[in-house]
Parts: structure tokens; C-alpha cells; sequence
């Protein structure tokens, strides 16, 4: 817990000065499941178009491509305050490969919703992407335990996103209860099924590869699981 509280404070400090360089520049996205309620973040901002707004951020949310880039940002030139639009955006330019760019994005959802679970998830997918496994370990275990927004997603992504960090470490163990985690919220998610039977298929072989020796009894870590949630 208490590394998962020095990530917090690296995220905020990192991040206010990130959302000031971003409204200035009009660079980077955010993401808000506080979409259900977007009239009132709206009003907040009375410059801002409500109306122009939600068709933005409805283009950005359904179209592909370069227009889909687009859209996202001409949502969040209008109110760059709603963190779904965010997390839009950074799952765009995640599509383009453009890593970097898009981590900023999850980054700047989250410094308007420190706990959001979808935009920690995604940061933690992200993460692991670009082999920062320790900090990607941290943002799945606090989407998990965050405000259980996830958009059209569900705690399936966290722990799907926390098994695949796990096999990048070659913590098999841990990542194999992972993904048992996510079939049991959702028993047909594929990616999970296919995540387990990647880490059986590894447990297998590291097992057959140990020396036989009488009574030899191969040690199984316990799984540390923290209940948490794209």
C-alpha cells in the first residue's frame, strides 16, 4: 500500500503539470465516465458549447482513424475538464502506436479522477507496453481498487491487464490467478481463456524442466490479489 501511495503522489505531481501544458497546447486527451452527467461538468465552463460538445465527443467515441483523432480533440478544445474524452483520445492514438502521447492522455484523466478505474487500467496496459512493469503493477492493483467506473468495459480489464504484466515478469503464478480472477466475473471472456492457457502452457514446461529428485515437491507461491478493476 505504501508503494501504491508514493505512485499516487508521482501521478499528481506529474500531472498537474502535465494538464497545464496540455490546455495550453491543445496536445494530448482525457477520459470521464462522468459522461453520464456531462450538462454538469458543462455548466462549469460557460464558454464552452454542451450541445457542440457531445457531438464532438460522440464522434471521437464511435469514429476510427485520423477523423476519430480529430474528433477527440476538437471535444476537448471545447471543455478539456470531462476525463472520458481523455481516455478517448488516448485509446486512439494507442491504436496509432504513439505510446507516449497516449499515456499522457490516461495520465491527464487521472488527474481529474485520481481513482478512476478505467483510466488506471488503461495506464496499466499501457505501462506494461512500454516494459515499466513495477508502476504497471501499481495502476492495475488501484483501478481495482478505485470508484469501479469502467465505461463499456468491466474488472475483467484490470485483472487481464494485471495477468499479462505478471508473465512479462515470468511471475506465472501470480498471473494465472489473475486470469482465474477474470473468468470468474465473466467465464467467456477470450482473452482471459487464452491469457490462462499461455500461463499453464509455461508452468508446464518450467515444471517438466526441474530436476527429479525423490520426494521432490515443487514450491507454488501464493498469489498476492488485490480486489480491484479498463
Amino acid at each position: 500500500m505504501k508503494r501504491i501511495a508514493v505512485s499516487l503522489i508521482t501521478l499528481f505531481l506529474s500531472g498537474v503539470l502535465l494538464l497545464l501544458c496540455s490546455s495550453a497546447a491543445m496536445a494530448l486527451p482525457s477520459a470521464d465516465d462522468g459522461l453520464s452527467q456531462p450538462q454538469d461538468k458543462l455548466t462549469q465552463h460557460p464558454t464552452s458549447d454542451p450541445q457542440e460538445f457531445l457531438h464532438w465527443f460522440k464522434q471521437c467515441e464511435h469514429l476510427q482513424g485520423q477523423n476519430a483523432l480529430a474528433a477527440c480533440e476538437h471535444a476537448i478544445r471545447i471543455n478539456p475538464h470531462v476525463a472520458a474524452t481523455w481516455i478517448n483520445h488516448g485509446q486512439k492514438l494507442f491504436d496509432f502506436g504513439q505510446y507516449q502521447q497516449a499515456l499522457s492522455s490516461f495520465e491527464n484523466a487521472l488527474l481529474l479522477k485520481p481513482d478512476y478505474s478505467l483510466g488506471l487500467a488503461n495506464r496499466c496496459g499501457l505501462l506494461s507496453v512500454l516494459g515499466r512493469y513495477t508502476e504497471a503493477l501499481d495502476a492495475c492493483d488501484m483501478a481495482l481498487l478505485g470508484d469501479q467506473q469502467w465505461g463499456f468495459s468491466g474488472q475483467v480489464l484490470a485483472w487481464n491487464n494485471r495477468g499479462d504484466t505478471l508473465i512479462k515478469m515470468e511471475r506465472y503464478e501470480e498471473a494465472l490467478a489473475s486470469f482465474q480472477k477474470s473468468l470468474a466475473i465473466d467465464p467467456s471472456d477470450a482473452a482471459a481463456q487464452q491469457y490462462r492457457h499461455v500461463v499453464l502452457e509455461k508452468l508446464h514446461h518450467r515444471e517438466s524442466a526441474q530436476p527429479k529428485f525423490p520426494d521432490f515437491i515443487p514450491s507454488h507461491q501464493k498469489a498476492r490479489i488485490a480486489l480491484v478493476t479498463r
